[in-house]
Order: structure tokens, then C-alpha cells, then sequence
């Protein structure tokens, strides 16, 4: 038997462990710079988390660390019509710049 959700699940960032050791712990670094490799998007549907979009980011080291790590979003329907919406109003307006 499979139960709906009752409520929406808030959107969250997972980042990989082994990123910590790459990130200064010096002030005042403002964190640590990694190039984005690759982007995948793909709709989701679980029975504990309910409809949701994910999206992996792989991003590789630029210095200290070696190998890439993925970076992944899980967001709400409406968060991630939300995030494209402003993507793409702000490459159109970068793109007038």
C-alpha cells in the first residue's frame, strides 16, 4: 500500500564529505572554488519523499584535492519552476549586459 505525503519536504543541498578538507579554514577565505564539470536534472517520484526534481552538480577541484565530487539539489515542483524561471531571466539579462 503506498501512503501520499502529507506535507512538501523543504529543498535541500547535499554536499560530499570529502569536500570539507578542502575548504581554508583561514579568514578571510570566503570558501573554496570549484569548476562545474557537468549538470544532470532528472524528475524524481519516492515514496518517502514524494514528486521532487533533482539536480547534480559535478564539480571538479581546482587545487588542493584531486577527483570530482557531486553536488545534489533536491527540490519541491514549484521551487524548481521557482530556480529556472530566475535562471533564465537572469542569462537573458546577462546577455543584454
Amino acid at each position: 500500500m503506498k501512503t501520499a505525503l502529507a506535507r512538501t519536504l523543504p529543498n535541500w543541498v547535499t554536499f560530499p564529505q570529502a569536500l570539507r578538507a578542502a575548504i581554508p579554514d583561514f579568514e578571510p577565505c570566503a570558501g573554496r572554488v570549484l569548476q562545474l564539470d557537468n549538470a544532470d536534472v532528472a524528475p524524481m517520484d519516492g515514496e518517502w519523499t514524494g514528486r521532487r526534481v533533482s539536480l547534480k552538480l559535478t564539480v571538479c577541484e581546482t587545487g588542493k584535492l584531486s577527483g570530482s565530487f557531486d553536488v545534489v539539489l533536491s527540490l519541491n515542483i514549484d521551487a524548481a519552476k521557482v530556480l529556472g524561471d530566475l535562471l533564465h531571466a537572469a542569462a537573458e539579462e546577462a546577455s543584454r549586459l
